[in-house]
């Protein structure tokens, strides 16, 4: 099940599909002003719900996170505001999550739905509660500066995204334990077309990355 073959190939893979949210849905809601960080935050937690039931090792969440987060590198001008929030994410994640599977592991207990759901909770309201004095103290970044506005990233947004984090942990859940009662009966050429569609997310990646320079 988790093969390096299907590790890897599902790290480009889901990493260009949240990268590829990250740029399409975000730009969109950047230039209506809707406040996005919520939304792909619970997309995000969906992707590392689904990568982590893949490989579940202690990094391999924050390396999904890298993998979104690149596309941005190739936007101009670069925002690094928006690479650290993506990073935020899957470090607290991660953390969370090796922490609560190391427990689970010393118990002799199994990761369960409850756990999952309360921990991907977790993460996303920790991950917004340490996001905004980041940006504002150490990035340095003038728009935190604004009057209320970490208060309502933090406890407004925050508190939304935690909620959606929820379902979007759930659906991840559900897609990984579907997809590993697949995977371990694919034929080689679904395993080609699972490279393909792997490696087609990364060049759609790139080019709307690329396409979206201002």
């Amino acid at each position: 099940m988790n093969s390096k073959r299907l590790i890897i190939l599902s790290l480009v893979l889901f990493g260009s599909l949240w990268g590829l949210s990250e740029l399409g849905i975000g730009e969109m809601a950047l230039a209506r002003s809707i406040p996005r960080a919520p939304i792909l935050t619970a997309i995000g937690i969906l992707f590392l719900v689904l990568a982590r039931r893949l490989w579940a090792t202690p990094g391999s969440s924050l390396s999904l996170a890298a993998t979104a987060g690149a596309f941005k590198f190739l936007q101009h001008p670069v925002w690094g505001c928006k690479i650290a929030a993506v990073l935020m994410v899957g470090a607290i994640f991660d953390i969370t999550f090796s922490l609560y599977e190391a427990r689970q592991a010393h118990r002799a207990d199994s990761v369960s739905l409850g756990g999952v759901l309360a921990m991907s909770a977790f993460a996303t309201f920790a991950s917004f509660i340490a996001f905004a004095p980041f940006a504002k103290y150490i990035l340095q970044n003038p728009y935190w500066a604004i009057v209320g506005k970490m208060n309502n990233y933090m406890f407004v947004q925050g508190a939304i995204a935690t909620v959606l984090a929820i379902p979007a942990a759930w659906a991840g859940l559900v897609i990984a334990r579907r997809f590993a009662a697949g995977s371990e009966r694919w034929t080689d050429a679904r395993w080609a077309a699972y490279r393909i569609a792997a490696v087609g997310s990364g060049f759609a990646g790139v080019a709307t990355a690329l396409a979206l320079r201002y």
